[in-house]
């Protein structure tokens, strides 16, 4: 409490009323020179302090209660709306490894090679919790990932470094299709509240997590001086290990801040027409304007269907005048032109029936065509047995003649040697 009494001293009056306040309680100065001006700069006074001077009244005229109700929220929980891993029983085998900069050893990789290898191996999302992210590579290889491989990605900045992430963002010339697949979002630290103001912390946490399953973390922040000119350690870890950094990162992204990267980078959104209006009737419909597979129904390759859509969206927004076309819609273009449309080739079908005539091609005239070919197969048959059976007969009456004649034969000799004899 004395502390605290300090720190309004010191962020009402300055530093002088803060050395006096100090002395006053007896207390040992707590802060350093560094401190003392981090502390005055973050301070912020309440916003419109004398709106809470009137009592509140609801639509009935009653005035209503400022009690502090943890099951009524006035704010809505922001959604993992790209989608979140299951891992929750098993994460794999738990793995842990230490890498610094400078190497210890020469074979050892590079911390930054460790985080794009992770990112170049995801395969169902990245989450990131940075305090300050300006390495156009680490990003670029997570817009590859989110854009070419369609995998969810979530940064979480802290607010003050946001800023210098959305510089890096408008020097890479993204269009939309590349930021689609990616949520932005931004915190503050935990603060302190005082009667007269807060003073607004920041966040210092830093990790990436791919898939659920691994995670590193450390002082390496993804920015050029911290992976070439200062000293940084790095710990990976894997399985069940990674299980309190899901926890902690679904629990700042509910306490977070959007950041539309749409309205931040000067991109059309083509999810919403206007603010707060969305520009697709339904989810479905979005996705039969990108899913190639609609483009074979409709007998049109995937880029000239997207093309149609965007000139439809065009007209609806009601802009007769032509403008120029700008950096955006030209990469659409592009993005458009180099799509490759396969050609479904089908081989050719004989008709089953090749002696027909098209006019005798009905269902019914079919049916009774296969009925009579079955009854001239089953009377062939039929001609077949008989044949075989009059084989069989002629066989059987030629080879009793033979006997006959044998018999007959065999007498005559016999009555010529008894006359012979006699």
């Amino acid at each position: 409490e004395a502390q605290r009494r300090a720190l309004v001293a010191l962020v009402g009056k300055g530093e002088k009323a803060y050395k006096e306040k100090l002395k006053k309680e007896k207390l040992r100065d707590f802060l350093s020179s560094r401190e003392l001006q981090a502390l005055r700069s973050s301070w912020r006074p309440y916003d419109d302090q004398g709106q809470y001077a009137k009592p509140l009244t609801g639509p009935s005229g009653k005035p209503l209660s400022l009690a502090y109700w943890p099951q009524r929220s006035d704010t809505e929980i922001p959604p993992l709306d790209l989608g979140w891993t299951h891992n929750t029983f098993y994460r794999g085998i738990n793995r842990l490894a230490l890498f610094t900069h400078p190497r210890k050893e020469e074979t050892a990789p590079h911390v930054k090679e460790v985080a794009r290898e992770m990112i170049q191996q995801a395969l169902k999302i990245i989450a990131v919790v940075m305090d300050e992210f300006t390495d156009r590579d680490i990003f670029q290889d997570i817009v590859d990932a989110a854009y070419k491989r369609r995998i969810p990605v979530y940064i979480i900045l802290d607010e003050e470094g946001s800023n210098y992430f959305l510089e890096m963002c408008k020097g890479m010339e993204l269009c939309d299709f590349q930021i689609r697949n990616i949520r932005v979002r931004s915190v503050t630290g935990v603060g302190y509240y005082m009667p007269s103001g807060k003073i607004k912390g920041n966040l210092a946490s830093r990790f990436l997590m791919v898939d659920g399953e691994k995670v590193i973390t450390g002082s390496y922040s993804f920015t050029w001086t911290s992976s070439h000119i200062d000293r940084n350690i790095v710990l990976f870890l894997s399985g069940q290990n990674v299980e309190m950094f899901d926890i902690e990162f679904r629990e700042l992204y509910a306490v977070s801040e959007e950041i539309d990267l749409y309205k931040e980078l000067n991109i059309p959104c083509p999810f919403h027409k206007d603010v707060g209006k969305p520009g697709f009737s339904s989810s479905t419909v979005a996705r039969k304007i990108i899913n190639p597979k609609y483009g074979l129904v409709a007998g049109v390759p995937p880029g000239e269907m997207m093309r149609w859509n965007f000139r439809q969206m065009q007209e609806t927004q009601g802009s007769p005048q032509k403008e120029e076309e700008s950096e955006s819609q030209r990469q659409l273009h592009n993005f458009l032109d180099d799509l490759v449309s396969v050609e479904q080739v089908l081989p050719e079908i004989d008709p089953p029936l090749d002696d027909m005539s098209r006019a005798n091609r009905s269902p019914q005239k079919l049916f009774s065509q296969f009925h009579r070919d079955l009854k001239n197969k089953s009377k062939s048959r039929e001609s077949v047995h008989d044949l075989r059976r009059e084989d069989v007969a002629s066989g059987e009456t030629s080879s009793k003649q033979g006997k006959i004649s044998l018999s007959s034969r065999t007498g005559g000799k016999a009555k010529q040697s008894a006359c012979v004899v006699s």
